[in-house]
């Protein structure tokens, strides 16, 4: 049996969150003007280092946005989920989700300029590459994985 005061305590939560989420002051309905939209989100831009640990579940990479100078890259893949991932580095101007898929669910790897492969779940790799000035983009090559999400952007200067 639960206890009354676990249920009332219970009651005064829910009720307070429904107060706030339903509810309006009489303020914003006496307003005349409209409120304004909110201002869009800015993503900040990534810190720039070159060495770098990028995280893998099914199926994403955080972060999605690196930054590093000319020179050797590390980045060490660490797979928190539980099947393999891969992190293949490509030079390009294409944006991440323009790559072309091929009839195996994967994109081509021509301007690969390195990898760390694939890495089972729970288990980290790493690898060192030598980068030029440019765009890159990150993608797991496994079959399907890319067209799921998993990609990103390098930007190296």
């Amino acid at each position: 049996m639960i206890p009354k005061s676990a249920c009332i305590a219970t009651a005064t939560v829910l009720a307070a969150v429904g107060m706030t989420a339903c509810g309006s002051s009489s303020s914003d309905s006496a307003s005349s003007t409209p409120s304004s939209p909110a201002a869009p989100k800015v993503a900040a831009a990534p810190k720039v280092s070159n060495k770098v640990t990028v995280g893998t579940t099914e199926y994403a990479f955080m972060p999605t946005a690196l930054a590093a100078k000319p020179g050797k890259f590390t980045v060490t893949l660490d797979n928190k989920g539980s099947i393999p991932h891969e992190f293949v580095l490509l030079k390009t101007d294409e944006a991440p989700d323009a790559l072309k898929v091929d009839g195996s669910a994967k994109v081509s790897e021509k301007g690969s300029v390195g990898e760390v492969s694939e890495t089972d779940g729970g288990k980290t790799k790493t690898s060192t590459i030598d980068l030029k000035a440019g765009k890159y983009v990150f993608v797991c090559n496994i079959p399907g994985h890319y067209g799921d999400g998993m990609r990103g952007t390098l930007t190296v200067k």
